[in-house]
């Protein structure tokens, strides 16, 4: 067993779903759902946050950070705006693991000096779709070509471009490896004031594109990617819910046409129990993280 303390009593640490929720949507829900950890309390600067979510999970409220005692692995679910500081406590206590939600800050010099702070101390960061089974499979098929090169893309994302435009260019590095250079075209403030979701041109090798257009969230909630390759089209839809597969179909007169061929549903709802299932492996198997902070950090997130 190992012991997990979280900093941070909020939506995604503790408030999204409930013991009872067929869905894993929290980090106390994967914590508690999972037979090889113990959630050994919550910490929030708000006593009545970390009070409440402890009550929820039947574990406690510690009144200090300094209180997290015997924690192999600490989660940090704290806003962007605190992610630094619980960063420099949590590594401060020597934990075996830390989980840290994206994005890794809110400022390059910010990112910079949790990197320099992490040496020593594995750190996952939780870019959810990279713990989705479906998208790890999807990866391996782009990188082995089995549709042929990637020619062009298109997404809709709101939120922010650091807070939430993260997850978008974290899948796409996954799929399509090193960004090469971004472009921003448009800018909306629709969550941070500091943190405006942009409408940007993304640029891979061989001067591929993807255009990543920005929709107000208070408009609506929207998560989306459409890929296109020599020989099939991809959407992934509903926020990653699902992903739809369309092939080459030769026509009349030389017309070549994507026609609808399969649909399938992924464990997106599911990603945070795999990502402590993957920490868990990664402490009692030696088996690889899937985000290490080293590798999902994309300095051209902050430009």
């Amino acid at each position: 067993m190992y012991n997990v303390a979280i900093i941070g009593a909020g939506l995604i640490s503790s408030g999204f779903d409930d013991i009872d929720d067929k869905r894993i949507l929290t980090h106390a829900h994967a914590i508690v759902a999972h037979d090889k950890f113990k959630l050994c309390g919550f910490y929030d600067i708000k006593k009545e946050n970390s009070e409440a979510a402890a009550k929820k999970w039947n574990t406690i409220a510690l009144s200090k950070i300094d209180d997290i005692k015997n924690a192999q692995i600490i989660t940090i679910a704290t806003p962007d705006a605190f992610h630094l500081e619980s960063f420099r406590h949590a590594v401060s206590l020597k934990p075996k693991l830390i989980i840290l939600e994206k994005p890794i800050a809110r400022t390059i010099e910010e990112a910079k000096e949790i990197i320099a702070l992490s040496k020593g101390t594995p750190v996952a960061i939780n870019f959810s779709r990279r713990y989705v089974k479906e998208f790890q499979d999807l990866a391996m098929k782009i990188k082995k070509g089995a549709w042929g090169e990637f020619i062009t893309g298109r997404g809709i994302y709101g939120k922010g471009f650091i807070h939430n435009g993260s997850h978008m260019l974290d899948l796409l590095n996954l799929f399509l490896g090193k960004i090469t250079n971004i472009k921003t075209y448009d800018k909306i403030s629709d969550f941070y004031k500091n943190d405006p979701s942009r409408t940007i041109q993304i640029t891979f090798k061989n001067n591929r594109n993807f255009l990543a257009q920005a929709l107000d969230c208070n408009i609506a909630t929207v998560f989306e990617l459409e890929l296109f390759f020599e020989r099939k089209r991809i959407q992934i839809l509903n926020s990653g819910e699902k992903i739809v597969f369309y092939e080459i179909e030769n026509c009349h007169n030389g017309y070549k046409f994507f026609k609808y061929e399969n649909e399938i549903n992924t464990e997106l709802n599911f990603a945070m129990y795999n990502l402590y299932e993957n920490a868990y492996n990664f402490l009692d198997k030696n088996q690889k993280l899937f985000a290490p902070i080293n590798e999902v950090f994309e300095e051209k997130l902050y430009v």
